[in-house]
């Protein structure tokens, strides 16, 4: 545990909060406020995969969506190696920055595994099907938002609080 997060202990609620408070100043163009609050829940849950997410949407969401994939590839990864989460949003920020095959090519792999797994019905496996098939339909149970964040991320994002 780091000096950081013993200073400041964060329950699974409190962590969601903040990273909705984040979601939400993203969304408002407040791309600034996000990256500050993610940066900083960061520091107080360096473990966590959500801050990493919440980084690489604030990118996204100014318009960066090349930034937040090399974020996402050359830091969030090499923290959280092969982590399913961060190759959904790896292969959102390739598709949001015109990198198509890219994208694909990270997705379809994590969805193999995922259902491998018996993960498939997890959120971010939904998001990249819908990211690898856009114009297949998707049941409502199963519509994730593949481009803007919102609290549905955030209740999904893993968090190892």
């Amino acid at each position: 545990m780091t000096a950081a997060a013993a200073a400041f202990p964060l329950s699974r609620q409190d962590l969601q909060l903040l990273a909705q408070i984040g979601f939400f100043a993203a969304q408002s163009h407040q791309q600034g406020a996000a990256a500050a609050l993610f940066a900083a829940l960061r520091v107080v849950r360096p473990g966590t995969v959500l801050p990493l997410i919440g980084l690489a949407l604030a990118d996204i969401g100014a318009g960066r969506p090349a930034q937040a994939a090399r974020f996402l590839r050359d830091e969030a990864l090499r923290e959280h190696p092969h982590d399913p989460e961060l190759c959904a949003f790896l292969g959102l920020a390739l598709s949001e920055a015109g990198r198509g095959a890219e994208a694909r090519g990270v997705l379809q792999p994590m969805v193999d595994r995922e259902r491998s797994a018996g993960n498939g019905d997890q959120a971010y496996v939904r998001m990249a099907l819908r990211l690898l098939h856009p114009d297949s339909p998707v049941p409502a149970a199963a519509t994730v938002p593949a481009v803007r964040a919102d609290h549905h991320q955030v209740n999904n994002a893993r968090s190892e609080a």
